[in-house]
Protein backbone atom coordinates (compact mmCIF):
# COMPACT_ATOMS: atom_id res chain seq x y z
CA UNK A 1 0.00 0.00 0.00
CA UNK A 2 1.41 3.40 -0.93
CA UNK A 3 1.11 6.49 1.21
CA UNK A 4 -1.20 9.20 -0.13
CA UNK A 5 0.30 12.33 -1.66
CA UNK A 6 -1.61 14.23 0.98
CA UNK A 7 -4.91 13.80 2.75
CA UNK A 8 -5.52 15.99 5.73
CA UNK A 9 -1.95 17.20 5.69
CA UNK A 10 1.62 16.56 4.70
CA UNK A 11 3.29 13.17 4.84
CA UNK A 12 5.84 12.49 7.55
CA UNK A 13 9.47 11.97 6.62
CA UNK A 14 9.22 8.40 7.91
CA UNK A 15 6.21 7.73 5.63
CA UNK A 16 8.06 9.18 2.66
CA UNK A 17 11.22 7.19 3.39
CA UNK A 18 9.14 4.00 3.68
CA UNK A 19 7.39 4.79 0.40
CA UNK A 20 10.72 5.50 -1.32
CA UNK A 21 12.17 2.23 -0.04
CA UNK A 22 9.29 0.42 -1.78
CA UNK A 23 10.46 2.00 -5.08
CA UNK A 24 14.15 0.95 -5.18
CA UNK A 25 14.70 1.42 -8.92
CA UNK A 26 13.26 4.91 -9.06
CA UNK A 27 15.40 8.05 -9.13
CA UNK A 28 14.19 10.43 -6.40
CA UNK A 29 14.34 14.19 -6.75
CA UNK A 30 13.95 16.44 -3.70
CA UNK A 31 12.99 20.09 -4.03
CA UNK A 32 12.09 22.56 -1.30
CA UNK A 33 10.66 26.03 -0.92
CA UNK A 34 8.15 28.38 0.66
CA UNK A 35 5.66 28.27 -2.24
CA UNK A 36 3.78 31.27 -0.87
CA UNK A 37 1.20 32.52 -3.40
CA UNK A 38 1.78 29.56 -5.70
CA UNK A 39 2.39 30.89 -9.23
CA UNK A 40 3.56 29.79 -12.68
CA UNK A 41 7.22 30.22 -11.71
CA UNK A 42 6.77 27.65 -8.93
CA UNK A 43 5.05 25.27 -11.33
CA UNK A 44 7.82 25.68 -13.90
CA UNK A 45 10.47 24.99 -11.21
CA UNK A 46 8.68 21.87 -9.96
CA UNK A 47 8.03 20.53 -13.46
CA UNK A 48 11.72 20.96 -14.30
CA UNK A 49 12.68 19.24 -11.06
CA UNK A 50 10.33 16.33 -11.83
CA UNK A 51 11.99 15.76 -15.21
CA UNK A 52 15.27 15.07 -13.39
CA UNK A 53 14.01 11.76 -12.00
CA UNK A 54 11.16 9.34 -11.53
CA UNK A 55 9.72 10.68 -8.27
CA UNK A 56 9.44 14.24 -6.97
CA UNK A 57 9.30 14.84 -3.23
CA UNK A 58 8.76 18.45 -2.16
CA UNK A 59 9.47 20.03 1.20
CA UNK A 60 7.39 23.10 2.08
CA UNK A 61 8.63 25.57 4.68
CA UNK A 62 6.33 25.94 7.69
CA UNK A 63 4.72 29.28 8.48
CA UNK A 64 7.32 29.97 11.17
CA UNK A 65 10.26 29.22 8.92
CA UNK A 66 8.77 31.44 6.19
CA UNK A 67 8.51 34.28 8.74
CA UNK A 68 12.12 33.67 9.74
CA UNK A 69 13.22 33.77 6.09
CA UNK A 70 10.92 36.41 4.59
CA UNK A 71 9.83 38.62 7.47
CA UNK A 72 6.89 39.06 9.87
CA UNK A 73 4.28 39.72 7.16
CA UNK A 74 4.81 36.40 5.43
CA UNK A 75 3.55 33.94 4.51
CA UNK A 76 0.44 35.23 2.82
CA UNK A 77 -0.97 31.71 2.47
CA UNK A 78 -0.84 29.36 5.45
CA UNK A 79 1.20 26.16 5.54
CA UNK A 80 -1.74 23.75 5.34
CA UNK A 81 -3.04 25.40 2.18
CA UNK A 82 0.45 25.65 0.64
CA UNK A 83 1.06 21.94 1.31
CA UNK A 84 -2.32 21.06 -0.21
CA UNK A 85 -1.71 23.18 -3.32
CA UNK A 86 1.81 21.87 -3.92
CA UNK A 87 0.68 18.30 -3.27
CA UNK A 88 -2.15 18.64 -5.78
CA UNK A 89 0.25 19.40 -8.63
CA UNK A 90 0.49 16.55 -11.11
CA UNK A 91 4.30 16.65 -11.11
CA UNK A 92 4.57 16.21 -7.30
CA UNK A 93 4.55 12.70 -5.83
CA UNK A 94 4.88 13.47 -2.10
CA UNK A 95 5.02 16.61 0.03
CA UNK A 96 6.19 17.29 3.57
CA UNK A 97 6.34 20.32 5.86
CA UNK A 98 9.48 21.39 7.70
CA UNK A 99 10.23 24.02 10.36
CA UNK A 100 13.91 24.73 9.85
CA UNK A 101 15.13 27.55 7.59
CA UNK A 102 17.13 25.00 5.57
CA UNK A 103 16.36 21.41 4.60
CA UNK A 104 19.72 19.94 5.64
CA UNK A 105 18.22 17.36 8.01
CA UNK A 106 15.56 16.33 5.48
CA UNK A 107 18.12 15.92 2.69
CA UNK A 108 20.28 13.71 4.90
CA UNK A 109 17.26 11.71 6.08
CA UNK A 110 15.62 11.10 2.67
CA UNK A 111 18.89 10.69 0.72
CA UNK A 112 17.55 11.65 -2.72
CA UNK A 113 19.53 10.94 -5.86
CA UNK A 114 18.93 14.54 -7.00
CA UNK A 115 18.51 17.76 -5.03
CA UNK A 116 16.85 20.39 -7.25
CA UNK A 117 17.17 23.97 -6.12
CA UNK A 118 16.87 27.45 -7.55
CA UNK A 119 20.19 28.74 -8.89
CA UNK A 120 20.03 31.66 -6.41
CA UNK A 121 19.66 29.19 -3.53
CA UNK A 122 23.07 27.65 -4.22
CA UNK A 123 24.78 30.67 -2.66
CA UNK A 124 21.91 31.58 -0.30
CA UNK A 125 21.77 28.12 1.33
CA UNK A 126 25.20 26.50 0.93
CA UNK A 127 24.54 24.06 3.77
CA UNK A 128 21.80 22.41 1.69
CA UNK A 129 24.27 21.86 -1.14
CA UNK A 130 26.76 20.42 1.37
CA UNK A 131 24.07 18.09 2.77
CA UNK A 132 23.18 16.91 -0.75
CA UNK A 133 26.84 16.26 -1.54
CA UNK A 134 27.17 14.40 1.78
CA UNK A 135 24.50 11.89 0.67
CA UNK A 136 25.90 11.68 -2.89
CA UNK A 137 22.92 13.50 -4.43
CA UNK A 138 23.43 15.32 -7.69
CA UNK A 139 22.76 19.04 -7.12
CA UNK A 140 20.83 20.55 -10.00
CA UNK A 141 20.37 24.33 -10.12
CA UNK A 142 17.24 25.51 -11.91
CA UNK A 143 17.11 29.03 -13.29
CA UNK A 144 14.33 31.29 -12.04
CA UNK A 145 11.52 32.08 -14.42
CA UNK A 146 12.19 35.81 -13.99
CA UNK A 147 8.75 37.36 -14.48
CA UNK A 148 7.45 35.37 -11.51
CA UNK A 149 8.27 36.17 -7.90
CA UNK A 150 6.05 36.02 -4.84
CA UNK A 151 8.04 38.80 -3.19
CA UNK A 152 7.67 41.02 -6.26
CA UNK A 153 3.93 40.25 -6.43
CA UNK A 154 3.45 41.03 -2.72
CA UNK A 155 5.41 44.30 -3.06
CA UNK A 156 3.32 45.30 -6.09
CA UNK A 157 0.07 44.55 -4.28
CA UNK A 158 1.13 46.48 -1.17
CA UNK A 159 2.22 49.48 -3.26
CA UNK A 160 -1.20 49.62 -4.91
CA UNK A 161 -3.28 49.36 -1.73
Amino acid sequence: MTAPKFSTGPATLDDIRDWLSSRPGDRTVLATGCFDLLHAGHLCFLEQARRLGDLLVVGVNSDQSVRDLKGPNRPIVGERERVTLVGALKCVDRVFLYDEPTADRQIRFLRPQVFATARASISAYPSEVASAVEVAAQVHAIDRNTPYSTTRLVDTLRANV
